[in-house]
């Protein structure tokens, strides 16, 4: 039994921003993009997958909502303490999978979904205020025949 891990090469096959429509008028995109993959080969036909990836959100903010702008820069402790609107409802506009083919022939699906959205008492640099919007992902691992139990 082995339990090397190996890095695999990806080609990207769609990496779509998925969007929300926020309770205060405001759009979230987000987008899940992936940075590497490891394949953790467990025992014969068995594998385990470790992804890293980073979440990506872009806010269009509701123009009434607008404030001063700032070239300030926030720690995360800073932005989690300026929360003014915890848990804002939202609405799932668009959301797909992200897929990806890795050098292997495995086919992997990611789908990053919005699980919460909080609007901060900052602002960037356009007025805009400062989001926190937290995710998670569920993964689906498509392997070619030769690795798949008979």
């Amino acid at each position: 039994m082995s339990s090397a891990h190996r890095a695999v090469d990806f080609e990207i096959l769609k990496e779509p921003w998925n969007k929300y429509e926020i309770a205060d008028g405001s759009i979230v995109k987000t987008r899940f993009v992936l940075k590497k993959v490891e394949i953790q080969n467990l025992a014969e036909n068995k594998s385990n997958f470790n992804i890293d990836g980073q979440n990506l959100s872009v806010v269009y903010t509701n123009p009434e909502l607008k404030g001063t702008p700032t070239n300030l820069l926030y720690s995360p402790i800073e932005i989690k303490n300026s929360v003014v609107k915890d848990e804002l409802r939202y609405n799932t506009l668009a959301e797909e999978w992200n897929e990806y083919l890795l050098d292997d022939g495995t086919r992997l699906r990611l789908k990053s979904t919005v699980t919460k959205v909080s609007r901060t008492s900052k602002y960037d640099k356009f007025g805009d205020p400062i989001y926190l919007v937290d995710s998670n992902a569920i993964m689906e691992i498509k392997r070619p025949k030769q690795y798949q139990q008979s």
